[in-house]
């Protein structure tokens, strides 16, 4: 007897192609399957991609393949042109664009995943009072301010500016996220220098 895997199905929007970070888990194969690109969204990422379109969008390459549908444009905006090819494919939604999330409510069978959540998702979480080890990269905008980056998070360590390219023991006082990424505040432990990483 035979058993069929489905086909893995998603749709792309401009944003998300402009984006480009769902490329990227397309091309380390943390998602695979058969991509779907309307015809008007390789028309609006076209105009501001230029020649570096076809190139981005074989990018996924693998187990990945990409196709471009053929649609009518007249009148219909591209959130609905996605929408529409995502309930006749069955597919799922990838997006950066508030007014697709906004619209695709009226359409529960349609799923769609905001890749700034996903992101979101995926960020480390730093509690008050934890004691973290950060490289200090640079000085901050305050004179006594240390920057470092534990993947991909900002960490602001007080009196750190002295210790630019050395890791230091720090103390979380708060962490804020937003939709253009998270920022930790900390203070410098006693016996700052961590000498073990």
């Amino acid at each position: 007897m035979l058993f069929f895997r489905r086909e893995n199905r998603y749709v792309l929007d401009s944003s998300s192609i402009l984006d480009g970070r769902i490329l990227q888990l397309f091309s380390k194969e943390f998602y695979e399957g058969r991509i779907y690109i309307p015809k008007l969204v390789q028309e609006v990422a076209s105009r501001v991609l230029g020649p570096d379109f076809e190139k981005t969008l074989a990018g996924p390459g693998g187990s990945t393949t990409v196709e471009i549908i053929a649609g009518k444009s007249e009148g219909s905006s591209e959130e609905i042109q996605v929408i529409s090819v995502a309930g006749k494919k069955k597919a799922t939604v990838f997006t950066a664009s508030d007014e697709l999330c906004r619209q695709a409510r009226s359409y529960p069978a349609v799923k769609v995943i905001d890749i700034r959540a996903l992101y979101r998702t995926l960020t480390p979480i730093f509690v008050p009072n934890r004691l973290i080890a950060v490289r200090i990269l640079k000085r901050g905008l305050r004179q006594n301010e240390g920057i470092g980056y534990i993947e991909g998070v900002k960490i602001v360590v007080e009196h750190a500016a002295k210790y630019v390219n050395q890791v230091v023991n720090a103390r979380v006082l708060t962490m804020i996220s937003s939709d253009k990424g998270s920022l930790v505040f900390c203070s410098l432990e006693d016996g700052s220098v961590n000498t073990t990483a």
